[in-house]
């Protein structure tokens, strides 16, 4: 991809406008599928999958509502990679990311059931309308096998974390910018911030490419 030399990361208002709407629809899907989770897998996976995110680990003054969502807009517009626990500012990727991942795969899968087989099903389907369309227009297909991607000729990014992991890959604008009297360059990803009340604002940042993320200050125009 061609390397973009900019001044600024600049987000018009409508683009913080669809990410507002878009965050806090994408947070309720994934409320709704750990509560189903939580509902219905053996305590001991629960406590597995979710140790990472209960209240006691949660660091003093910070929910564990709290949703730090990834976002890349790509030529199809907006599209939500995956979410960690929190308002992440590390500069540094870490694994904490997977649990996201995995609920991912699972909401992927019912929402690929659905489709197929909703003219069979005797009740109402698990996702409704309005969640299968925000799905569709902005999450990333993410599998626990590589099989569906390599069937449709999908670019596959492999996540290497505590389940390996198969998703689309989106790739996001690279970018080369001067900051501080240096010249950067990385992926330009946009960071949402959600807690309980919803979207908390934006924080973009520049990947690079050791993991490292460089947060950047947005320009809204």
């Amino acid at each position: 991809m061609k390397r973009m030399y900019i001044s600024q990361l600049h987000y018009g208002q409508e683009d913080i406008a669809e990410l507002k709407q878009a965050s806090t629809k994408v947070q309720h899907i994934f409320k709704k599928t750990k509560d189903m989770v939580s509902q219905y897998f053996p305590e001991s996976l629960r406590l597995k999958l979710f140790e990472a995110d209960l209240d006691s680990n949660a660091p003093p003054g910070r929910s564990s509502e709290e949703m730090f969502q990834k976002w890349v807009k790509g030529p199809s517009g907006w599209k939500f990679i995956d979410y960690e626990f929190g308002h992440s500012h590390d500069q540094v990727a870490s694994d904490k990311g997977w649990l996201g991942r995995f609920l991912q795969v699972i909401i992927w899968s019912h929402y690929e059931n659905i489709l197929m087989l909703h003219p069979f099903l005797g009740s109402e389907p698990f996702f409704d309308g309005e969640e299968l369309d925000v799905i569709a227009n902005y999450f990333v297909p993410t599998y626990m096998n590589v099989e569906p991607l390599m069937e449709r000729g999908k670019a596959i990014k492999k996540i290497q974390s505590s389940i390996v992991l198969y998703q689309e890959h989106i790739q996001a604008p690279a970018v080369a910018m001067e900051a501080d009297g240096h010249w950067l360059e990385g992926n330009w990803m946009t960071g949402v911030n959600l807690d309980a009340r919803g979207f908390a604002g934006i924080s973009p940042y520049l990947k690079i490419s050791n993991g490292e993320r460089t947060y950047m200050e947005a320009q809204i125009i």
